[in-house]
């Protein structure tokens, strides 16, 4: 089951490359939409990529989030991302919402995809998946 569908947009790249590869930080901005939470992402959302000489790395993104929950009272996410080159994520969600508190105890997985113009990060419950 999709709980959220985020559309990311990178407003920003800071990179240090050095003998063991690249540092790099991805700031962006974007919104959220789906059945549980619409909203938008706060500034301040980065991800954190290391790349080592061989082209493998890791991700770290964290980000907090300003919207409206299903039941149309606000609501504040905050997620972070963590994951390998190639691999999905399974993200972490803490909220102040009582609607959408399920989050921050089920397991989830984030699919990361390149739309046109901004990737696309949908995140979904893994028990639907199996």
């Amino acid at each position: 089951m999709v709980v959220l569908s985020l559309a990311v947009y990178v407003t920003g790249v800071q990179e240090v490359k050095s003998a063991k590869g690249t540092a790099r930080m991805l700031l962006f901005s974007g919104s959220c939409s789906g059945d549980y939470f619409q909203g938008v992402i706060d500034p301040g959302g980065v991800d954190t990529q290391f790349v080592d000489t061989e082209g493998k790395g890791t991700l770290s993104a964290r980000y907090s989030l300003s919207g409206t929950d299903s039941t149309g009272n606000p609501a504040h996410l905050f997620i972070e991302n963590n994951a390998r080159f190639g691999e999905e994520t399974h993200p972490c969600i803490w909220t102040d919402s009582p609607c959408l508190a399920f989050l921050e105890t089920t397991p989830l997985v984030g699919h990361i995809q390149k739309e046109l113009d901004h990737l696309r990060i949908t995140i979904e419950t893994i028990d639907e998946m199996q």
